[in-house]
């Protein structure tokens, strides 16, 4: 038996295992030169409210009022265009990929966090385990519509092969029903002519 999570919960998983891991990290933190802070510095590691834009974001694409997901996405790619960061372009990427908007588009998303994480970036360590969490979900997702895609080819298959084999069967019936009929009606001709001879052989009166 398969079980599958709802949109909301791929979403809300993805960002807890990125705050969570970020989290366990954040106690093993070590000491060294900062750029700002001068030798000795302790590195600061992001917080959580790092990723809070991200949560925004995701709130603003919820289901519910469809004018407000196309212009809230639309306003998040014209961001990513027109001033590439790789902060906006994971979060063009994040909304991409995330179910319920009419422009959701989990391959496409998968191949641009693919591609931001493989090349230099300013990503801050949150948003680098944030990137990962949500390329695991839309590898699952896009596993999951393939194996959908080829549950319902396979159901469509055993369809028509069913129509086709009623099809056969109907054809089979109604070939043999005409048989029958064809047959029943040279019965009754026969019948009738020999019915017809017994008259004309009868004398007149028996």
């Amino acid at each position: 038996m398969r079980f599958y999570l709802r949109t909301a919960d791929w979403q809300v998983a993805a960002l807890l295992l990125a705050t969570l891991t970020v989290a366990a990290c954040a106690g093993i933190s070590k000491k060294h030169e900062g750029v700002a802070g001068g030798p000795g510095s302790e590195a600061a590691l992001p917080k959580s409210a790092e990723l809070s834009s991200y949560f925004e974001m995701l709130d603003r694409l919820a289901p519910g009022d469809p004018t407000r997901q196309a212009s809230e996405f639309t306003a998040i790619r014209l961001a990513s265009e027109q001033n590439p960061t790789a902060s906006n372009r994971l979060h063009y990427a994040i909304a991409l990929g995330s179910a319920g908007h009419v422009d959701s588009n989990p391959v496409e998303a998968r191949h641009l966090i693919s591609e931001l994480l493989a090349g230099p970036s300013d990503l801050r360590p949150q948003e680098i385990l944030l990137a990962n969490a949500y390329l695991r979900e839309f590898d699952a997702r896009v596993a999951l519509y393939a194996d959908l895609a080829r549950e319902r080819e396979e159901a469509d298959r055993k369809l028509q092969s069913a129509d086709a084999e009623n099809d056969r069967r109907y054809n089979a019936i109604n070939a043999e029903t005409q048989r029958l009929r064809k047959a029943l009606a040279e019965a009754e001709r026969k019948l009738e002519a020999v019915a017809e001879m017994e008259r004309t052989l009868t004398p007149p009166g028996q």
